[in-house]
């Protein structure tokens, strides 16, 4: 499996529009952190800023066009009939894609919070004052559940196959629509809303600061933890083993 691992990392590695888009996601605090600036504020609001704006919205784009390079590359070069000739198994190379997904997603958090804490202790008032060990959970638990969100449009890519373009359309579309079905406020269950719930709104939020009327808005919209936990697992579990199955029935 760790030889899989490191032969997907190859396939990344060269392509540079991956390695620019990793590192765009250093970019995402830069516009909060002007606003934090401005309004005199610390490190908790740009992380939060971060952690919304760059992991609800950015990086699912960044894990479907990196899992369509890493499932699409075979085709495009014609060497999946060679791949499934060595002695692996194609649920083994699933997995070791998936896991690839999964690293990346972690390395682009972690890069979002590194330039939070950069960002902060050279420009933002207090500096670091607000830095809490904590940060570096949420920003684990953010690469995480953000990668068992989109395991439903990684199935779809590889189902569909219609090339990056619509790695592209459905990456934006699925990060968008959930995105404003968050700001509209309606409760229903789906994985980003999960992902919102378990590392927003249970970790970061200053909830108790606000209005009564938005603390109880918030209560309103809150799963038990548990629901949330168990919608990404099930939809992840489901997700991944539809892509299994859709995957062995190629070139069979």
């Amino acid at each position: 499996m760790l030889n899989l691992i490191q032969a997907e990392f190859m396939k990344i590695k060269r392509q540079k529009f991956i390695i620019l888009t990793l590192l765009a996601s250093l970019l995402v605090p830069l516009p909060w952190c002007v606003v934090c600036i401005r309004d005199n504020l610390g490190f908790q609001n740009l992380f939060q800023g971060m952690l919304v704006y760059g992991g609800l919205l950015f990086l699912p784009c960044v894990l479907c066009i990196a899992a369509a390079t890493l499932f699409y590359r075979e085709e495009d070069y014609d060497t999946l009939k060679n791949i499934i000739m060595v002695p692996v198994s194609k649920t083994a190379l699933v997995l070791s894609k998936m896991t690839v997904l999964l690293i990346l997603s972690v390395a682009y958090c972690v890069l979002g919070l590194l330039v939070c804490i950069f960002l902060s202790f050279f420009l933002l008032n207090g500096g670091l004052a607000e830095f809490r060990i904590t940060a570096v959970q949420d920003t684990l638990m953010l690469a995480v559940f953000v990668f068992l969100a989109i395991t439903p449009m990684i199935t779809l890519i590889l189902l569909f196959k219609k090339g990056y373009i619509f790695a592209v359309i459905i990456s934006f579309i699925y990060a968008i629509s959930s995105f404003s079905v968050l700001l509209v406020g309606v409760k229903v269950m789906f994985p980003m809303m999960a992902v919102f719930q378990l590392v927003i709104m249970q970790h970061n939020l200053n909830i108790e600061k606000l209005p009564q009327e938005s603390i109880d808005f918030y209560h309103y919209l809150m799963y038990p933890a548990g629901v949330s936990l168990a919608c990404l697992i099930a939809v992840a579990l489901v997700s991944i083993g539809l892509a299994i199955f859709i995957y062995k029935q190629q070139e069979n």
